[in-house]
């Protein structure tokens, strides 16, 4: 019975112990979690290239909060914008492209050449 109650004990320690380190780990430097989806693809953009070890490329796609700030931090709408209208908006500053629809909210695009670590465009239009 005191064998039980040991590891009864020792289980519960354990258990509260890893909790406290995930929640800490969770606020590391005040850092949020992140909603969206990413592309890994080889050639262009509008390409269904698979990527190769010499050819690969990520697309990157931020939505929700994050994507919201962004936008409202990159100043004035894109006038020309492929798509812009009363229903969709654009921003943009280099490589980081911000869209809001009305359909669905915001989202932001970057890209990232993965064989140099250098930045790109992460969306076509």
């Amino acid at each position: 019975m005191n064998v039980r109650l040991t590891c009864l004990a020792g289980a519960i320690a354990l258990a509260s112990v890893a909790s406290a380190g995930e929640s800490k780990s969770q606020s590391r430097y005040l850092a949020k979690p992140l909603t969206g989806d990413f592309y890994m693809y080889g050639g262009s953009l509008g390409d269904s290239t698979p990527p190769t070890e010499k050819d690969r490329k990520l697309s990157l796609m931020v939505t929700g909060p994050l994507a919201k700030d962004l936008f409202d931090y990159l100043g004035p709408d894109i006038k020309d914008a492929c798509g812009a209208g009363p229903d969709q908006r654009q921003r943009g500053k280099g490589d980081l492209s911000c869209i809001w629809t009305k359909s669905e909210g915001y989202s932001c695009y970057v890209g990232l050449d993965v064989r140099t670590g250098k930045s790109m465009r992460g969306l076509t239009c």
